[in-house]
């Protein structure tokens, strides 16, 4: 991470010539446990340089103070938070959930907050805990819910689409390196030319005739 950091900033500051302040966040264990928030090489003697950004462990955070109808952004990163030391994680995520339900904002502003809350909770805890009727009929009133879903969707039946391709192959093609033409096909953006990939593998004379007709498809 210290490297790519690095590199991103760099690459800001001279496409842009603007200082450039980074921070990176980390939702949950063990992630960034080992980030020392810097980049530094050589010495005095030789010279070196240094570079320095600021790590956030979301989780080692305590939630209550954080917990504040007042403070509407940090809301949907609570439920990653470290709950209070007596209370079980389905019941800080409801406390959490409660809270965002109280804030002082407008019916879409409130929906948005919830899925936010939904979406960077449920990298934590089971989806089932965000799973309610009346939940979920509040979060669709946001601009970003079905936009969001409808992503999840497709790239759902794309990567589906990908993987009995690769099945396909590898049972008719068990002599081959199916697992080359991975990347080729996660390139593949259309998900009716991956739909007409995959019952090529089904039809193709060979697997060289299969991978001439891959080589060919547009991206």
């Amino acid at each position: 991470m210290p490297l790519r950091m690095l590199a991103y900033s760099s690459f800001l500051a001279l496409e842009h010539e603007k200082n450039v302040y980074s921070t990176v966040l980390y939702f949950r264990p063990p992630a960034g446990q080992r980030d020392p928030g810097f980049y530094r090489y050589g010495n005095t003697q030789r010279g070196g340089g240094w570079f320095q950004y600021n790590v956030i462990r979301i989780y080692e955070l305590e939630g209550e103070s954080f917990l504040d109808p007042e403070s509407v952004g940090l809301l949907p990163f609570t439920a990653l938070m470290k709950p209070p030391a007596d209370m079980a994680p389905q019941a800080w995520v409801e406390k959490c959930i409660e809270t965002a339900q109280t804030v002082d904002v407008g019916r879409e502003m409130r929906a948005t907050l919830l899925f936010a809350l939904s979406l960077f909770g449920s990298l934590a805890h089971p989806p089932e805990f965000f799973q309610d009727p009346i939940l979920e009929a509040i979060m669709q009133e946001s601009p970003f819910y079905e936009r969001v879903i409808q992503r999840g969707i497709e790239q759902g039946a794309r990567q589906m689409s990908i993987e009995n391709t690769l099945a396909v192959l590898k049972a008719r093609f068990s002599n081959t390196d199916v697992n080359a033409l991975r990347q080729k096909l996660e390139a593949i953006t259309d998900i009716n030319l991956l739909k007409q990939i995959s019952l090529n593998a089904s039809l193709a004379a060979s697997f060289q005739d299969f991978q001439e007709t891959l080589m060919g498809s547009p991206l």
